[in-house]
């Protein structure tokens, strides 16, 4: 009789694991490509900050009968010049921060500025954990001559 009891509780949960309920959610939902064109010291210079196709992190969760699944689509930078074509995604800068790829993406704040002294640009960046305040903000400079260096500023907390 025990064996039968077993036996019933193990299929019991067999079939409540198999037929678990799983909602899947992308974030940002589509696929997207943010393009900029413009001239600096009469270069033509364009960035694009865009998803990258088919991959991303996910985060899971149970919520009472039903897995929850959230994908966050990993991103990258392009910057291009009639010279050069430079690509900075998460793991560019993996080595010196030293996050998990697996859990943490890359978001793009914008342009802060252009030095038309020294012809660079400097791009707002962040490495974070979604839905989380784990952030490494991060300055990418990227010279009208194709080299490019960053820098991990340090903020002050408010607290």
């Amino acid at each position: 009789m025990n064996k039968v009891l077993a036996f019933s509780v193990l299929l019991f949960f067999s079939f409540r694991l198999n037929g678990q309920e799983i909602e899947e959610y992308f974030h940002p939902k589509e696929n997207f490509e943010q393009r900029k064109d413009t001239l600096l010291a009469d270069i033509p210079v364009s960035w694009v900050f865009r998803t990258i196709p088919g991959k991303y992190i996910t985060q899971q969760y149970q919520d009472d009968e039903v897995l929850q699944k959230y994908h966050f689509r990993d991103t990258e930078l392009a910057i291009n010049t009639r010279d050069f074509k430079l690509s900075f995604n998460k793991m560019h800068f993996q080595d010196t921060i030293g996050f998990d790829p697996q859990v943490f993406n890359m978001r793009f704040l914008g342009l802060k500025e252009f030095n038309p002294k020294t012809e660079e640009l400097q791009f707002f960046l962040t490495i974070q954990k979604p839905d989380t305040d784990w952030t490494f903000p991060i300055y990418l400079f990227v010279k009208l001559n194709g080299t490019s260096r960053f820098e991990l500023p340090v903020f002050e907390d408010d607290y």
